[in-house]
């Protein structure tokens, strides 16, 4: 089956930003991203087939110790990057959408979770969340008590509080039945 010249570009755009992020190119990644919006490439697929793609394979190099913490660093970097460009065209995307789930993320160790909380956060909005980014100093108890649009039901709130205040040092993703 002979592939048409659009997926024949989304194809070479996605190699470019797979390519680039390996490479630690943050030059390039934005000339990539850039391109591929563009030429009218759905951004979820320019993240998801793109930078996820890329960092996947970069954290497999880094378990198989093909690669350095310090290059997966780097590709982190020039993964943000990209996604710099792309989220704000997956929010217009995501917009347009009827149901919107959301999530909310806190970080208690800014400068150690940026790049977990980044992919996380990419990886939330791709499948359709909308995502709420906490302050340092912000609570998510306190933010979950303050904010109506949740709509928690009080039975979550209470189980949200205790795994929270027994583990202070975990990620915690909870999911709450309406």
């Amino acid at each position: 089956m002979l592939k048409t010249n659009m997926e024949k570009t989304k194809d070479d755009i996605l190699f470019r930003i797979r390519k680039s992020i390996k490479e630690f190119d943050e030059k390039e990644i934005n000339s990539a991203v850039t391109e591929g919006i563009d030429k009218g490439i759905d951004p979820v697929i320019l993240a998801e087939e793109g930078c996820i793609a890329a960092m996947r394979e970069v954290g497999d190099m880094f378990e198989s110790d093909e690669i350095l913490l310090l290059q997966v660093l780097a590709a982190s970097r020039a993964m943000k990057a990209g996604m710099e460009i792309l989220a704000p065209e997956i929010e217009k995307a995501h917009a347009e959408l009827k149901h919107h789930d959301k999530a909310v993320i806190s970080s208690q160790k800014e400068d150690e979770d940026s790049i977990r909380k980044s992919i996380l956060e990419v990886m939330l909005m791709v499948n359709d969340f909308d995502v709420i980014e906490l302050t340092e100093n912000e609570s998510i108890i306190d933010f979950i008590e303050k904010d109506t649009t949740l709509n928690i039901p009080t039975d979550c709130k209470r189980q949200l509080d205790e795994v929270i205040h027994s583990h202070p040092e975990a990620a915690i993703l909870q999911l709450c039945e309406s």
